[in-house]
């Protein structure tokens, strides 16, 4: 009989679930990934149409509420946890900004233009500041207020009890047991697995795309198994080395080369025309936020709540993640740090990206709405054949290339080291480094297997259908938040 000895600082609880969660969603997904894909896009619309108005006004309602709390007297309550160490600004951006973002903004900064612009609201022309404007909106302050919402309940939590275990249950139970912690549990490592599924599924192909252009080959199956084992041996010995030595290196050392990519196309392409459209856009949004987040629209049924349901899935991940590098920073830099540092991060990298698509179209240099229309490129390809489009189109897309690389990885490691640390039974117990490499080769084998195999819009919908009874578990967090916020004042 096999006797197999478990670390006693580990969480039997957690990581039953993770590996019941891999193994049915592998299950289900594998065995029929058209009909899986199908059946989940179908309760996602189904639950997008009727709940529309309820996803809007949550999302807009979560930023107000998040802005109350950083200008009131809880938000100069400064986080102190025990055994975590302090990190720069700089480095607390970058990773903040790396694990929030991930090669999925290289994607969408330059491809979702596309989608407004050719598709505009019934009654109305093509336009070109609507499809400007609408990829900043999504991108920016309600996206990371949701991002940011567990952060800031896991923070007050933490506070109040050194001991707590960074899960749902650990903030909303005083009794680490029964059926409603296993139920809280389910949704917060399942946001984080199926996460990590939508996240590869996102960067992969882009990344494969850029690698068979520099190449000059074709992309195969063996290309994509070889790029997969050399992100996941960066993954395993970053998430091996720690927060310290791997994730903010990993993290500085891509947001250096995220602003001299971005820098060195604004400074090499048509500077003003970014600058005086991107402030344009951004304008646009100012003005009209109110409308963009609470009027119903074509756009907003079709891709806003798909946004805000992403996010909203999302956030488990991001924001224990957050948590652990935030010590000695307060409540009001938590909240303004990510809402406005990582907006305006979003605003310049889909500024460059978004407006030197829509110049290449303008001056027919590449006519990437044809392109879109007609399907002669894939996606991902397309967005590799912008960046090649350059002047010194060669060099940026070897950036861009590295660039998906390090995001892919930093993505992975962030969510390695979140499975690691909740399957801790205490906040103030280090993850161990056997578990997080374990976990950090479980989360990119999975998803690779089910994506390889045709499943990977699966990962998607199931995310977004995921948003749902999370936003129900949020509405605790919010009563959790202004709750500890109270007692706080009072001490």
């Amino acid at each position: 009989m096999i006797n197999i000895k478990l670390n006693p600082l580990w969480s039997k609880t957690v990581l039953v679930i993770t590996f019941s969660f891999l193994l049915l969603l592998s299950s289900y997904v594998l065995l029929d990934p058209d009909g899986s894909s199908k059946n989940l896009s179908n309760i996602y619309n189904f639950f997008a149409t009727n709940f529309e108005s309820f996803f809007l006004y949550f999302g807009f309602g979560v930023l107000l509420i998040l802005i109350f709390v950083g200008i009131s007297s809880a938000g100069s309550k400064k986080i102190i946890l025990e055994g975590r160490k302090d990190y720069s600004y700089f480095s607390w951006y970058s990773m903040l900004f790396a694990t929030g973002m991930g090669a999925a903004l290289l994607y969408w900064s330059t491809y979702e233009w596309l989608v407004y612009y050719t598709d505009p609201i019934a009654g109305e022309e093509k336009s070109l500041l609507k499809a400007r404007s609408y990829p900043l909106f999504h991108w920016t302050f309600t996206g990371w207020a949701l991002y940011i919402l567990p952060t800031v309940a896991f923070v007050f939590s933490l506070m109040k009890n050194s001991n707590t275990s960074l899960t749902f249950s650990g903030i909303l139970l005083k009794k680490q047991s029964g059926p409603i912690r296993i139920i809280l549990d389910i949704f917060f490592i399942g946001a984080i697995l199926t996460g990590a599924g939508v996240g590869l599924a996102l960067s992969f192909p882009l990344l494969s795309a850029a690698i068979s252009k520099l190449l000059n080959i074709n992309q195969s199956l063996y290309l994509d198994f070889l790029m997969l084992f050399i992100c996941m041996c960066i993954v395993a010995i970053s998430v091996y080395r720690g927060l310290q030595n791997g994730i903010k290196k990993l993290s500085n050392f891509n947001i250096i080369l995220v602003i001299i990519f971005l820098f060195l196309i604004l400074i090499t392409g048509p500077t003003k025309y970014i600058i005086f459209n991107t402030l344009e856009s951004f304008s646009y949004v100012i003005k009209n936020y109110f409308s963009l987040s609470l009027t119903k629209s074509k756009y907003s049924l079709d891709w806003t709540v798909f946004y805000w349901a992403w996010y909203i899935a999302l956030a488990p991940a991001v924001g224990a993640f957050i948590v652990n590098i935030s010590n000695n920073k307060t409540i009001r830099e938590l909240i303004f740090g990510a809402i406005i540092v990582g907006s305006l991060g979003c605003i310049f990298h889909i500024g460059v990206l978004s407006n030197i698509s829509i110049y290449f179209y303008e001056n027919a240099i590449l006519d990437a709405p044809k392109i879109y229309e007609d399907g002669s490129l894939t996606s991902h390809a397309l967005v590799v054949e912008t960046i090649s489009s350059l002047n010194f189109g060669l060099v940026f897309l070897i950036i861009f290339a590295i660039i998906a690389v390090v995001f892919l990885c930093t993505t992975y490691d962030s969510l390695s080291y979140i499975l690691a640390t909740a399957s801790m039974k205490n906040f103030k117990d280090k993850p161990t480094r056997s578990l997080r490499v374990f976990f950090a080769i479980i989360l990119m084998i999975q998803p690779a297997l089910i994506m390889f195999m045709g499943g990977k819009d699966s990962f998607m919908w199931l995310l977004v259908v995921i948003s749902v009874p999370l936003m129900v578990i949020y509405i605790f967090l919010i009563l959790s938040i202004f709750k500890n916020a109270i007692k706080f004042k009072k001490s």
